[in-house]
């Protein structure tokens, strides 16, 4: 794992997931993946200016080449979206100054602006076949999602969708291609959630009825689906998953306080479902976490629970004898350290799961068995041996 991660405590996250930082130069106010796993953060502009940078996170962990932005007001850059483009392998970022601008951003920096005069710009999204959609913040009902055509400006002008939303914020495309419009109410300052059903034609495509999904939510501001089209927003209170029938929203990095406002949120998919314990090959999900932090959050499910230790393919006393000396090592420890959980400390928790494996395979070949002699005794004895070594160590120190 590369330096400029900090691993964070873990707790506000939902068990079987971990939470890391990486530090930037200004809070993020757009992330995208692009299929390489490589994060791009758009960091905001400083004041009285209108050149913002690009960070390039490569899929090692290692920084790459910043790419510069400028904004067409000469004092001014605030960047309302961006995702990644398919069609032109590069960026799209919304300007929300001025008349309200649509810039397209290659990997190299090279830069073109797309649509001009698209007041109150909000999120942008692009759609499997290619096509831009972008939303308005105007509020009053006056919000909208519009449609922008691929060429550079001046271009025909873009083509309402969706009318009536108050502020329309993050949009994000399911896997059939219907749009999810996540909207702010203006009055309530709360959120709801409108699919709009998309189907193509032979002249192109073609619009349904707009439909509510949930209303009356906390998150209003971004939102991003993952590869089970899990989706996830961000808004007042931090970040937020929204499922089940019928869909309601959950705290998914939250301590309470509606003054953690997230903003921006991006996935990358893995090989594997972003599930609790499915290990780094589940993907990214990265969103900002307020609009004054500098640093951009990173969550991915930990490792499979696995209590063998020695790796010899059986969970019994030898693992034990490996979690008793290590017990109270934390942001370093390792598998063989006796971190069964994968978030890199030896504590109760790794003893509470060797105890259930006791007397199975290793995770290879059998999870989660129920152990044979998990007496409440043998347990509260080991329990308190270890943490007495684990005091006593660190006394020694």
């Amino acid at each position: 794992m590369a330096s400029f991660f900090s691993i964070q405590d873990a707790a506000a996250v939902p068990n079987g997931y971990l939470k890391y930082t990486v530090p930037l130069n200004a809070s993020p106010t757009g992330l995208a993946f692009d299929p390489s796993g490589d994060l791009y953060v758009l960091e905001a502009a400083s004041f009285l200016s209108n050149t913002a940078q690009i960070r390039v996170i490569h899929s090692d962990n290692t920084f790459g080449t910043d790419i510069t932005v400028t904004g067409n007001d000469p004092n001014n850059f605030f960047a309302g979206g961006m995702t990644y483009d398919p069609i032109s392998d590069g960026l799209l970022i919304t300007d929300n100054t001025a008349d309200g601008r649509l810039y397209s951003v290659s990997k190299t920096g090279v830069q073109q602006t797309l649509a001009i005069g698209i007041s109150t710009i909000a999120d942008v999204a692009v759609r499997s076949t290619g096509e831009i959609f972008v939303s308005t913040a105007f509020g009053d009902n006056l919000g909208t999602v519009l449609q922008v055509d691929r060429l550079p400006d001046p271009t025909p002008p873009p083509t309402p969708v969706v009318s009536g939303l108050d502020f329309g914020g993050g949009l994000a495309f399911d896997a059939a291609g219907n749009l999810l419009i996540l909207e702010a109410d203006a009055n309530s300052v709360t959120g709801r959630l409108h699919r709009l059903s998309i189907t193509e034609g032979t002249s192109g495509l073609q619009f349904g009825s707009l439909s509510l999904l949930v209303d009356g939510i906390q998150s209003f501001f971004g939102m991003t689906l993952d590869s089970e089209e899990d989706i996830f927003t961000t808004g007042s209170g931090g970040l937020f998953s929204v499922d089940g029938l019928p869909l309601s929203e959950a705290p998914f990095d939250n301590n309470g306080n509606p003054s953690q406002f997230a903003t921006a949120v991006a996935f990358d998919s893995g090989a594997l479902p972003f599930e609790p314990f499915s290990g780094a090959d589940a993907g990214w999900l990265a969103f900002g976490s307020n609009f004054s932090d500098p640093f951009v959050t990173l969550v991915r499910p930990t490792p499979p629970i696995d209590a063998n230790f020695n790796a010899d393919g059986n969970v019994d006393q030898g693992d034990l004898q490996i979690w008793q000396p290590h017990f109270g090592t934390t942001i370093t420890a390792t598998n063989a350290q006796g971190d069964s959980d994968g978030d890199f400390d030896v504590d109760g928790s790794d003893f509470l799961n060797w105890q259930r494996q006791f007397g199975a395979g290793s995770l290879a070949t059998q999870l989660l068995s129920v152990p044979e002699p998990a007496s409440s005794a043998l347990f509260v004895g080991l329990l308190w041996q270890a943490t007495r070594l684990g005091r006593r160590g660190r006394l020694d120190r």
